[in-house]
Parts: structure tokens; C-alpha cells; sequence
């Protein structure tokens, strides 16, 4: 559910090999289809910028790299930028309307490290 709050109900995502995937349901549909074809996954955010165009509109552009670890033994990362729109809705709360994901690179990486599941909070 939290990732599901964190978009507006008519939002768009756009990611490579998916398409746009419009509205809230069917975006935290495809996140919970995608997510457990990894063993682990880290997205670090390397840097952003956030533009406010008024008080219930912004803009912002994350960097992101993210590592990820497969059932099958394949690690691989991928580094792109998200392009973000976000509009305050009738609660006040600022959502997601839109992020369209940029693929900058794609790749396996040497996975020979231990990998050790983190603490539950």
C-alpha cells in the first residue's frame, strides 16, 4: 500500500519494456508483478533536482542507479534518470501524475559477493 499512496489515481508510468501503465491499480499491479523476480534489489538515488511550478504542482529529475539480484544467480544494474510531474490532490497530498523512466545503461555485473538479507525494521 505504501507504494501504491505514493501515486495519483490517474497516474502514468512509463518504464522500457512495459509500456505506460496508466492509473494507480494497474501501476501497483505491475510493481508487485515485477518485484518478486528478484532475490534482492537496491535503487540508490545518485542525485535530483525538484522544480515547484506553484504550490500544488512540481517537477523533478532523480538519477538512479539500481542493483539487482536474481533467484537464478544473475546480477545486473541498470542507471537511468526518472522524469517526474506530482500535483497536490484534494487530501493535500503531493502524488506522482506521471514518471517516465529514461534507460540510460543495462547490464550484468560481477555478483560474486556474499549477498545477506537486511533486518526487518
Amino acid at each position: 500500500a505504501e507504494f501504491s499512496d505514493t501515486w495519483a489515481d490517474d497516474a502514468r508510468w512509463l518504464i522500457p519494456g512495459d509500456g505506460i501503465i496508466e492509473g494507480r491499480a494497474s501501476i501497483s499491479a505491475t510493481f508487485e508483478k515485477i518485484r518478486p523476480t528478484y532475490r534482492q534489489c537496491v535503487q540508490e538515488v545518485l542525485n535530483g533536482t525538484i522544480s515547484y511550478v506553484d504550490g500544488d504542482n512540481a517537477s523533478a529529475r532523480w538519477q538512479i542507479r539500481e542493483l539487482q539480484w536474481r533467484d537464478d544467480g544473475t546480477v545486473s544494474e541498470f542507471i537511468g534518470v526518472y522524469h517526474d510531474v506530482m500535483a497536490r490532490d484534494l487530501d493535500g497530498v503531493l502524488r506522482f501524475t506521471q514518471r517516465d523512466f529514461e534507460l540510460i545503461y543495462s547490464g550484468p555485473i560481477d555478483g560474486s559477493g556474499k549477498l545477506r538479507s537486511p533486518r526487518s525494521l
